[in-house]
């Protein structure tokens, strides 16, 4: 080791700096420090210094800096962990603060009440609305799919039976638009439809 870097800290004589020079575009650095014994870090001090550069035809052949096919990453098999992470990370078994138990309920930020059904640990899974529960308990079958249950006097907390309203989720959605009419065009509608429900029920009676 001591003779492959004889010439490590010496100064680069005019007639090895004409060499490396011519060199230097088309050989790597590891090869050129051994012809020269230098070490890497020498022979890239040169190259700085005297503005060379590798050719455009090295740098396609050996792109440097890329890893070539079956070439195995320096921290293969290493882990990173800064220290104190461990603080932060949650142990086996160990749920986060927000948990709550099945049965559990909230307010969604529209004011309706979900209850707490499954722990599948997804939220929009696990939380289903009270009025969707309440709806499916007295007829015996779950909301169909595109239909929402409402409330017919506007109390998001009355689910008595004949306070919920299952309606498709595109007549929701139209509901929901008439409210931003001006007055009394919004009225107007809701009788409306008060009025085509009670002609459908007697229909039915007949």
């Amino acid at each position: 080791m001591t003779d492959y870097l004889a010439n490590k800290g010496k100064p680069w004589s005019p007639e090895d700096l004409a060499a490396l020079a011519k060199a230097y575009p088309n050989t790597d650095n590891v090869t050129l420090g051994r012809i020269f014994r230098r070490t890497e870090s020498g022979i890239q001090n040169a190259a700085i210094k005297h503005g060379w550069t590798k050719s455009a035809e090295y740098m396609e052949r050996e792109k440097p800096g890329c890893f070539k096919p079956g070439q195995a990453p320096w921290n293969k098999g290493t882990h990173f962990s800064p220290p104190g992470s461990e603080r932060g990370r949650f142990k086996k078994g160990q749920r986060p603060t927000s948990w709550l138990p099945i049965g559990s309920e909230r307010v969604t930020k529209d004011g309706y009440l979900e209850r707490k059904m499954t722990d599948t640990g997804i939220t929009r899974h696990d939380f289903v609305a009270v009025s969707h529960i309440e709806w499916e308990k007295h007829h015996g079958k779950p909301v169909p799919p595109g239909h929402a249950v409402t409330f017919r006097d506007g109390d998001k907390r009355n689910f008595a039976p004949d306070n919920l309203d299952l309606i498709s989720r595109a007549d929701l959605m139209r509901r929901n638009t008439f409210h931003n009419l001006p007055d009394p065009l919004p009225q107007l509608i809701q009788l409306r439809g008060a009025l085509n429900r009670k002609i459908n029920r007697r229909s039915k009676q007949v």
